[in-house]
């Protein structure tokens, strides 16, 4: 649901991978970052989080196997950085 890092780790890993449609943006990201050797803390249930409901219909089957198969990607390569995020690779 959120994460938040400092600026300049989150430029070295490229930011979000803007291929993501739906869930799971926040876990690959962090999966990158810990590829990278960043250190995590988990404050779940130690900070204050408001999350105002929405209508989701990007919600499918197909975003989320795509989404699935990026974080897959992502872990058994143990990519580093994302060639969708904030500068685009070819």
């Amino acid at each position: 649901m959120n994460v938040s890092g400092r600026k300049q780790d989150v430029l070295n890993v490229n930011g979000f991978d803007e291929r993501m449609l739906y869930r799971g943006e926040d876990r690959e990201i962090g999966e990158r970052l810990m590829n990278c050797g960043i250190k995590f803390k988990q404050i779940r249930y130690s900070a204050i989080c408001v999350h105002l409901h929405h209508d989701r219909p990007y919600k499918n089957d197909e975003a989320i196997k795509l989404n699935q198969a990026i974080r897959k990607a992502t872990k058994t390569n143990k990519y580093k950085i994302t060639k969708f995020g904030i500068k685009k690779y070819k």
